[in-house]
């Protein structure tokens, strides 16, 4: 049977490859692949990377109404309006607000896996320790 200090480990071994699962998942950013693959299947690149162009509304969440109507609104949940010179359109964005929510969620755990990866390392210290003076006691005891 599994001593406990083994449990712990499995234990906190499983909970690490769950919060690296989670963490990946906070930090999720936009595939840069889906991006290419989107605007190879148009055939054409978007006017704002061919001509000059201005920013008609800043970065703003999608509603409902503009989660069905703009593709571009699926890959990041946000949105801004490009004029160019030949047209108007929109395109993905990323919110400002909505990145350091991420990277501070990114940091908290990241500081708790340390914190519990510092108490694990002590408790296996003293155990270690306690293992090793058990044992001269031991070969002190035999003399």
């Amino acid at each position: 049977m599994l001593q406990l200090a083994e449990l712990v480990y499995l234990l906190v071994y499983l909970c690490t490859v769950w919060n690296m699962f989670i963490s990946f998942r906070i930090c999720d950013a936009v595939p840069l692949q889906s991006e290419r693959n989107a605007t190879s299947i148009s055939q054409s690149r978007p006017c704002w990377e061919k001509e000059e162009f201005s920013i008609i509304r800043e970065c703003t969440p999608c509603h409902d109404y503009e989660k069905t109507v703009h593709m571009e609104c699926t890959f990041t949940g946000f949105v801004e309006e490009v004029k160019c010179i030949s047209d108007q359109r929109y395109r993905s964005c990323r919110s400002v607000e909505m990145e350091e929510l991420k990277f501070w969620k990114f940091e908290g755990i990241m500081v708790l896996l340390g914190v519990i990866f510092a108490i694990i390392v002590m408790f296996r210290q003293r155990t270690l320790d306690r293992r090793a003076e058990q044992k001269v006691q031991r070969q002190l005891g035999v003399i």
